[in-house]
């Protein structure tokens, strides 16, 4: 799949065939757990030379340019949002590839597109070496779960415990075919609050329409209590 920003590369960094060029990359780690994966495997093959910027604003003050730039998106996002110029600067001069979880696709749709090539951490995380050898090319790997109904719907499935309890009803009664009316006379609950309430549910699962809902909801009837108590007991592990 290609990037969907693709700049023409330095001579100097493009990769010939049976031959890979070292780079320098910069990791711009979030989680410490990850971080040492990349570290890891960046340093198995000892192609790249490695340095790491705790956060963006190490990375800005840094005096060097990389080749690529490994970043969280948490970290990415901040440095679109509050540093535009200097993402700017440095998007002109290095390959920027972010690196998330599966479950943090959807909620990170919106800045992707700014990447160069994106990582997943509990998919792909190992195969690093040969995603950022792709990103320099301009093109980016995506697992093929994403590419279907279903593989979204896992996702959609891990974010059910934003729902509140009475969210989470009413995306059930969604996936019933139910108008607002309906699903307020069931929850006893005024028409204007469900109306709120269904907006809540397409925001927090990143759906375009009730309609779009009450599908995915009508499809995983029978999953969707039994994936929410489950991550939300995975929620509460990692927290403990």
């Amino acid at each position: 799949m290609d990037a969907q920003n693709s700049r023409p590369m330095e001579p100097a960094q493009k990769s010939r065939r049976g031959k890979v060029n070292t780079m320098h990359v910069c990791l711009v780690p979030g989680d410490e757990l990850v971080a040492s994966q990349l570290l890891a495997s960046l340093d198995r093959d000892g192609r790249h030379r490695v340095t790491v910027c705790q956060d963006i604003a190490e990375l800005s003050q840094a005096t060097s340019t990389p080749d690529v730039i490994l970043i969280d998106v948490q970290q990415f996002a901040a440095l679109r949002e509050n540093e535009p110029m200097v993402y700017l600067r440095l998007s002109r001069r290095s390959r920027i590839i972010v690196i998330l979880s599966s479950r943090e696709l959807l909620d990170a749709a919106h800045i992707l597109a700014f990447a160069d090539a994106w990582v997943f951490e509990d998919i792909n995380l190992s195969r690093v070496n040969e995603l950022i050898e792709l990103g320099v090319e301009g093109h980016c790997i995506l697992p093929k779960q994403f590419l279907s109904r279903m593989g979204v719907d896992e996702i959609r499935l891990t974010l059910l415990p934003r729902l509140t309890d009475v969210e989470f009803r009413c995306l059930q009664l969604l996936g019933q075919g139910l108008n607002n009316r309906t699903i307020a006379e069931r929850l006893g609950l005024s028409e204007a609050v469900i109306k709120s309430m269904v907006r809540s549910v397409l925001a927090k699962l990143h759906f375009r329409n009730r309609t779009e809902a009450g599908v995915f909801a009508a499809r995983q009837q029978g999953a969707l209590p039994a994936a929410r108590q489950a991550t939300m007991r995975q929620n509460e592990a990692r927290s403990a």
